[in-house]
Formats: C-alpha cells, sequence, structure tokens
C-alpha cells in the first residue's frame, strides 16, 4: 500500500487490512492467517501487481565508503520501490518511501557490477552488488544509478532475473507506455544565482524572471544579460499578467507585493508599485475573469482575501474590486473560472467574484468524526483543480480527493501521494506533484500514477510547475516539458556542463555579463587548436578560384606567378592563331605595355594610356569561333581584372 495516509483499511484485532475498493470484499473476522500474507503477481497486461520483496543495502548517503543503509525493496506496480527499513542494530525506522525507479522508463536497466564501478566496496560484497539506472534529464542526456546490496549472491541474481523479465513484459506490451513529460535544462547550471533561486516566471520567449534572497533578477535567455530589478529582497513569489502588461512580486521579510510593468524591467530606475494592504502577504495568484477578458490579482493577508482588478493606467494599476474574509488563515488560493477557490484549514471553499453570493464549501465530511486527525486527517489544503464543470480535484498534504460541483465527493478512489509533496503544477489532464527526491505525474481522468522521475533536492519555482531545480553539487535550472504542446514557453538555448562562463558586473550595479572572459576564450581557443581535427575545421575550403599548376612536395618548387605567366602565355597564342581586325586605326600602331622583371604586366609608360575597359568586350567578340575553349575564356577574363595584356600585333611591331 502506497501513500502517507488512508492507503486502505484494517482490522485491529485480527491485524487484516486491504485497499478501500477492496473493503466490500473482506472476509469477516477473524481472518485465517493464510489469507494474511500477501500474494506475489502480476497482471500481465497492466503490469499491476507486485511482483518481487525483499530486504537490501543502498550506500549511506556519504558514500559506499561509509556503509550501507538497509531498506526494504518492493517490486510492485512496475516501480522498485525503496523504502526505510529497521536496521539489524535496533535502529527504529521510518518507512518512507526514500526512491521509486519507474520500470517503464526506456533507459531503465539492471546490470551487475564490476570492480571499477564500486571501488569503495569490500572485495566479498561484490558479488552482491547490482546497479539500477533511470533516466533524468532529455537535454542533456543524465541518469540516476543506484547501487544495491543483496543478502548473498542468490539473491542478487533473483532479483536481476525478476527485473529483467518485468522489463520485457512492459515491452511487449500494446500500446508501449511512453514517459509523459520530458525534462530539459532550461540555462547553464554555472549561473551563480541559480542555488540561492526560491521562485521563477516565464516573462516571454527571451526572458525569464529569477527571485532570490538577494533580489529580483531578469535573465535574457540568448544574449546572457542580466538585469536586477528593482530594491527587492528575498523574493518569495512571482505572478505574470501578460494581459495587464504586469509582474506581480512577493518580496521582504513582512512580504509584500510589488507591481512592475514588464516593458520597463530593464530600466535602472524601476521602482514597483507597492500594494499597502498586502504586508503580511501569503498567498498571492493572478488570472482573468469575466471570459478570460479581465486580468485580477487576489492577495491573501493572514484570513483576509483582496482582489484586485490590474490595467495600465495614469493612476494605480490595480483597482480594488472584491474583499473576502475566509474562516481560518488562508493556505492557497486558485482562480476556477470567474470563482476563486480559498483553501484554509484543511478545507476548500469556492467564493464568486462577479456578485455577492455565498461561498460553497467542498469537501465537506470528507473525514470520519470517529478517527483521530492523525490517522484520517488529509492536512493542509495545497490547492484545487477544476476537471470539468461538474467535477474537482482537491490537493492535500496526504491526498488528493474528488468532489463534485455540490462539494460532495464523487469517487471513492484517491490519488495518494507516494511522498510528502512540496509543490505540484497541472496541465490537463496531468497533475504533476513535486517532493525531496522525485517528481510524479498522475492523470487525474483515470487517477492512475503514470510517471516518475527519480531526482535529489527538488525545490518547484513556479505555480505552473514548469521549472524547477534539482541537484546537490550541480544545481539545475530545469523545464518541465509537455510533449502535447507545440512548442516550447520559452526559447532554451544551446547549453553544455562546461561552458565555464562567469557574472561579470557593468559600470552600472543593476546589470551583469554572464559570459566567457576573454582570457579563458583564447585559452579555448589554445586548446583547440592543438588538436589537428579540430584546427582544420578552422581553415576555410578555397571557393572561386581557378587552378594555375599543381604544386607538389618538390624541392624546386615552381612559382604560381609563373604558372600566372604560363596560362597567359597560352591565351595569347590561341588567340593570334585566328585572323584578327583591329579594334581602331591607332590600336594597331599601339606601343608595348613595359613589363617587370618577372614579366608581368607592371608600370606602363606615362606617355601611353591604358585600354579602356570597353576593350573587353569588343577583343572577346573580334575573337574567332572556336579560336578559344571556353575554359580559356574564362581563365582570360578572370586573369584580367585591372588592364589588358597588349596585342599581339602590336608585340611583333618593331
Amino acid at each position: 500500500m502506497l501513500g502517507l495516509g488512508r492507503q486502505g483499511l484494517g482490522c485491529d484485532t485480527c491485524g487484516y487490512f486491504c485497499h478501500s475498493a477492496c473493503a466490500s470484499q473482506a472476509p469477516p473476522c477473524p481472518v485465517p492467517p493464510e489469507l494474511l500474507r500477501t500474494a506475489l503477481g502480476v497482471h500481465p497486461e497492466t503490469g499491476t501487481g507486485t511482483a518481487y520483496e525483499g530486504f537490501l543495502s543502498v550506500p549511506r548517503p556519504s558514500g559506499v565508503r561509509r556503509g550501507w543503509q538497509r531498506v526494504y525493496a518492493a517490486l510492485s506496480d512496475s516501480r522498485l520501490l525503496l523504502f526505510d527499513a529497521p536496521d539489524p542494530r535496533g535502529s527504529l525506522a521510518s518507512g518512507v518511501l526514500l526512491q521509486a525507479l519507474d520500470l517503464r522508463d526506456p533507459q531503465f536497466s539492471a546490470t551487475p557490477v564490476l570492480a571499477p564501478d564500486v571501488i569503495h566496496a569490500q572485495s566479498k560484497d561484490l558479488p552482491r552488488i547490482f546497479r539500477v539506472t533511470a533516466s533524468q534529464l532529455t537535454v542533456p542526456p543524465t541518469t540516476c544509478t543506484v547501487l544495491l546490496l543483496a543478502e548473498n549472491e542468490g539473491e542478487r541474481e533473483r532479483w536481476l532475473q525478476v527485473l529483467g523479465e518485468l522489463q520485457r513484459l512492459l515491452l511487449d506490451a500494446r500500446p508501449r507506455p511512453r514517459p509523459v513529460y520530458t525534462l530539459k535544462e532550461a540555462y547553464d547550471n554555472g549561473l551563480p544565482l541559480l542555488p540561492h533561486a526560491l521562485c521563477a516566471a516565464v516573462i516571454d520567449q527571451e526572458r525569464l524572471a529569477l527571485g532570490t534572497e538577494e533580489g529580483l533578477f531578469v535573465i535574457h535567455l540568448h544574449s546572457n544579460d542580466i538585469f536586477q530589478v528593482g530594491d527587492c529582497r528575498r523574493v518569495q513569489r512571482l505572478a505574470v499578467s501578460s494581459a495587464a502588461g504586469l509582474l506581480a512580486v512577493l518580496c521582504g521579510r513582512g512580504p509584500s507585493v510589488r507591481l512592475f510593468a514588464l516593458d520597463e524591467l530593464e530600466s535602472a530606475e524601476v521602482a514597483g508599485a507597492k500594494i499597502p494592504e498586502s504586508r503580511g502577504c501569503q498567498a498571492l495568484v493572478a488570472g482573468r475573469i469575466l471570459q478570460a477578458r479581465t486580468p485580477v490579482l487576489c492577495v491573501a493577508v493572514k484570513r483576509q482575501v483582496l482582489c484586485y482588478q490590474l490595467g495600465p493606467g495614469p493612476g494605480p494599476w490595480q483597482r480594488r474590486i472584491r474583499e473576502l474574509q475566509a474562516p481560518a488563515p488562508v493556505q492557497s488560493l486558485g482562480l476556477l473560472g470567474d470563482r476563486l477557490c480559498v483553501g484554509a484549514a484543511g478545507t476548500f471553499a469556492l467564493y464568486p467574484l462577479l456578485n455577492e453570493a455565498a461561498p460553497l464549501a467542498l469537501g465537506t465530511g470528507l473525514v470520519a468524526e470517529e478517527l483521530p486527525a492523525s490517522r484520517g486527517g488529509l492536512g493542509e489544503a495545497l490547492g484545487a483543480v477544476e476537471l470539468s464543470l461538474s467535477e474537482l480535484l482537491l490537493l492535500f498534504a496526504t491526498a488528493g480527493v474528488y468532489v463534485d460541483s455540490a462539494g460532495r465527493k464523487s469517487r471513492s478512489h484517491e490519488l495518494l501521494w507516494p511522498a510528502a509533496p512540496t509543490g505540484w503544477g497541472y496541465t490537463a489532464p496531468y497533475l504533476t506533484v513535486f517532493s525531496e527526491n522525485a517528481l510524479d505525474v498522475f492523470d487525474v481522468r483515470r487517477a492512475e500514477w503514470v510517471q516518475t522521475v527519480p531526482l535529489k533536492k527538488v525545490r518547484p519555482l513556479n505555480p505552473e510547475g514548469s521549472l524547477f531545480l534539482y541537484g546537490t553539487e550541480k544545481v539545475r535550472l530545469t523545464y518541465l516539458r509537455n510533449p502535447l504542446a507545440e512548442k516550447d514557453e520559452f526559447d532554451i538555448p544551446d547549453l553544455t556542463d562546461n561552458s565555464r562562463r562567469q557574472l561579470f558586473r557593468t559600470k552600472s550595479k543593476r546589470r551583469f555579463f554572464f559570459r566567457v572572459s576573454d582570457e579563458l576564450r583564447q585559452q579555448q581557443r589554445r586548446e583547440m587548436l592543438k588538436d589537428p581535427f579540430v584546427r582544420s575545421k578552422f581553415i576555410s575550403p578555397p571557393t572561386n578560384f581557378n587552378h594555375l599548376v599543381h604544386v607538389g612536395p618538390t624541392e624546386g618548387r615552381p612559382n604560381t606567378r609563373d604558372g600566372t605567366r604560363a596560362q597567359e602565355q597560352k591565351s595569347r597564342g590561341a588567340r593570334s592563331s585566328g585572323p584578327q581586325r583591329p579594334h581602331s586605326f591607332s590600336e594597331a600602331f599601339r606601343r608595348p605595355v613595359s613589363t617587370g622583371s618577372d614579366g608581368l604586366p607592371g608600370e606602363t609608360d606615362p606617355l601611353v594610356k591604358r585600354k579602356p575597359w570597353t576593350s573587353l568586350s569588343s577583343e572577346s567578340v573580334s575573337c574567332p569561333q572556336g579560336s578559344l575553349s571556353p575554359a580559356a575564356s574564362l581563365i582570360q577574363v578572370s586573369e584580367r581584372p585591372r588592364s589588358l595584356p597588349p596585342d599581339p600585333e602590336s608585340e611583333s611591331s618593331p
């Protein structure tokens, strides 16, 4: 049974337990001992069921050198689940899910290891260790590898056999399961602002907004220019209203909301407009009402909810349109059409924004009054998702509950989170739930857990769930791409793991450059030129040339200018082979052009005028047909850029 709570029902007398959907088929108490044991088996078509389970060990967080940590492993529902287990030395176990690896991942593999793979492990443990690998990022490709230590060598072979058989079963399934989301790195992980990021937002195709402890920054993805906006500190939440052209920023120690115009974010003098009533804000949401025509912003301050209409104008950018009072401190806000969903004290209510009608309570009676909160409570109200006009999904810290338009529970099945959620995002029909060590995707129509991506130190950054951070040594800003979307929300630049960019401050204190320094660029160029293959790429191939003469590796290499002279003489001989008519009477008595020491046309006599350019066309026309080949004609024209060679008749004259 998976989940943080409400996994099923159990009998306090005989210890029998089952899922909530199976309660009607449970045998009467007391249950025979043979029915208390869990039967192992997998459905051949869907892959559901538990194929194998037992105790394994994983390396401690500090590495294999520090020893191994005991876990309870279960191969269930096409996933390898690793739970915290009690240590034989007597330490207590929390029983929480430590890691989940999805066998439906195309990159999943389970293989034995060699000595170089586990250099810090003891040699006696090597026959008992195997390795499981799953994918993380798609661009650039990264994987997650987990080392597992079995009780003995035979147990390791048994695990590898069951994992291989189940993976082949999934590959033969039709349709073959495919991952819902692909993960892309959104920006260079060398940016020093990323490890301290608290929130982020997509402004447009070229810009991202990043909120940190030090302030609000706007990143230009392709020019790598970074601007610090205003005097914000400890930016906790961002909300973009594209219709109003505004960015709402929740910042400060006593958090308050500031509004910035999207067109003025790069300005050095921008200060933003503070909403005075928003001091102490703990939640905000931006969206549109009235058939998506009117942009609004809703802000929660303790039990009070303030609703503003946004828009440009000579006066304030916000105008208050509604003020609501919640029964308890507000935990979450969400816009569902023209209604505002307010989550407070583990309950939800829908407030209409267009009139003064009474709110609609959602999910009343979800927790049995006879059960204590530790056994039946749902926890904090995280948010709500509108599935259709007649059904909603309420998201709590423990589970997701389906309710109808009247607020009553509509399905007996609930979405159970495998680990404590740290954030969520929704893009119909998939719900993404973030936890510290994984990203889990649910199909809310069928109430199924469809994808798991193993990560470390996950931190969601925006309410949509499309941007998040993960990693310990190398923190990566990651974009969660929906394959159903036509294109990405923003233009992701080409990235490498070793870009060596550095953050430089300009003369303006609010503008930075994130680029490779000139010294490092020269060093990289010298390193590349050491490689002959790379060096050859820097030399461009010849273009727009004529072959004059072959120059080989001989001692007496011929001069290229000699080849040019030989080519000219050849063309002259071909031209003088046939009768020619002089272009003019004076041309027949023209003096020859003086030549230099190399035989090339040099400086002409100052008393003799150069042959006009018009003689090129007239001379080429006067040549008889067949006297020059097309190739010779091309060579002749290309070799006469400035002056024409003297006429053969004038050369033969005394």
